[in-house]
């Protein structure tokens, strides 16, 4: 088996064992938690990791290509260490953006708390957006496999030990315990990339340079596709007088999205090989699709059991994670396609593609919500999903077009 296919297997295992991990998490939290106050928890997380995009600017996806570029290591390590202090103004900004989203909440003290009690923990989004991105441009595949598995294991353990000696659990015991401990875990496997802080000048110059050109067309596109993912959950909170179908519509999500991840694990794994090709090559094509249609089956045909073993409240998240699986599926495609742009520098098609992706959640999210509620967030999904990988899609092929044509030239 060639080194790229160990690497796919290893992050698909990884991937598959998080999203069961997750699994067991979610379950562990559910039960020491009613609906409404689980709905709260993920409420606060939501805005948080929507708040966490805003302040990235397209530093970390800069500094993925240049990862990916860059075949000296001590370069590769400075490049780290220039990141790791976008990381820490990041930090800050969000700290501060999360503490003036609380301050808004006066009138709910409960949801106001949990903002201002995040305040230590609200890295965690970051910490996750700095490995997912880096360890791809690095091809750090074991520990972006170690980044998907360790930090729930940890909590999970923590959790089984420290619950039941609680006398009491409440929305700011779970939030603290799930994100502060999954912190600790990533700062320390980020550790160990020994990143360099020396003479970083000739770094940030290249950092700025790339940025301007690449990852700033990125940090637009995320914000109107990537953000706009946590929207839906925002919006059902407002329109409805309590957060009991935030908690149903992001459990759902959190045990779906996994699927978006595993065609998009190809590309991560080949995104430093994906430089040099001139096209995707129709063996990663045929896999990823495969994969995909193989994982989606499977996930349906398990997911009603799966939700059995949560408390009966909670029956409706079965056919909501049916749907959003399907639409999952063919964003995960997406993904892969965007990879093989990524790597190549268009940053433009890829922040259009996602600019037309995050216009149908917007959209969505508002008109379909206050609508049909639940269901108008799943059908905002299953579209937006689908209009961002034909979109890739179609920008895939006009970039053939295009080098072909030079080429023959």
């Amino acid at each position: 088996m060639s080194k790229g296919l160990k690497q796919v297997a290893m992050l698909f295992s990884a991937t598959f064992l998080g999203a069961v991990l997750n699994f067991i998490a979610s379950k562990i939290n559910t039960d020491v938690l009613n609906t409404a106050e689980y709905g709260n928890v993920r409420f606060v997380m939501n805005i948080i990791q929507l708040l966490s995009w805003i302040v990235l600017f397209g530093w970390f996806m800069s500094g993925s290509r240049l990862l990916a570029l860059s075949n000296d290591r001590k370069r590769s390590a400075r490049i780290r260490g220039a990141l790791i202090v976008f990381l820490s103004v990041a930090v800050l900004l969000l700290m501060l953006l999360t503490f003036a989203v609380g301050m808004c909440y006066k009138g709910r003290p409960e949801l106001q708390l949990l903002f201002f009690c995040s305040l230590p923990v609200c890295l965690y989004p970051l910490l996750t957006n700095y490995m997912n991105t880096t360890a791809q441009g690095d091809n750090h595949i074991v520990r972006l496999s170690l980044a998907r598995v360790l930090p729930v294991l940890c909590f999970i353990i923590v959790a089984l030990l420290l619950y039941p000696r609680l006398a009491v659990i409440d929305s700011k015991t779970v939030l603290y315990l799930h994100w502060g401990i999954c912190s600790l875990v990533l700062i320390g496997i980020i550790i160990s990339t020994r990143p360099s802080f020396g003479n970083l000048k000739p770094i940030f110059a290249d950092l700025r340079k790339e940025n301007k050109e690449y990852g700033i067309q990125l940090y637009w596109g995320s914000l109107a596709m990537v953000a706009t993912n946590y929207l839906s959950g925002v919006t059902l909170g407002l329109f409805n007088s309590d957060n009991v179908n935030v908690g149903f519509f992001t459990l759902a999500l959190s045990l779906a999205q996994p699927i978006s991840y595993l065609p998009g694990i190809v590309g991560t794994t080949f995104f430093k090989q994906f430089v040099h090709e001139d096209r995707i090559p129709s063996k990663v094509f045929l896999l990823t699709i495969a994969m995909t249609i193989l994982s989606c089956f499977v996930f349906i045909l398990l997911i009603g059991p799966v939700v059995s073993l949560y408390d009966s409240s909670y029956a409706a998240v079965g056919p909501f994670a049916k749907w959003l699986a399907i639409g999952f599926s063919v964003h995960g495609i997406g993904d892969m396609i965007n990879r093989f742009l990524g790597s190549h520098g268009q940053g433009r098609d890829i922040r259009n593609s996602s600019f037309a992706c995050g216009a149908v959640k917007i959209i969505g999210s508002v008109l379909f919500v206050w609508l049909w509620n639940v269901q108008g967030a799943i059908l905002t999904v299953l579209l937006s999903s689908s209009v961002y990988a034909i979109s890739l899609y179609s920008r895939y092929c006009f970039y053939l077009k295009r080098t072909t044509f030079v080429s023959d030239k």
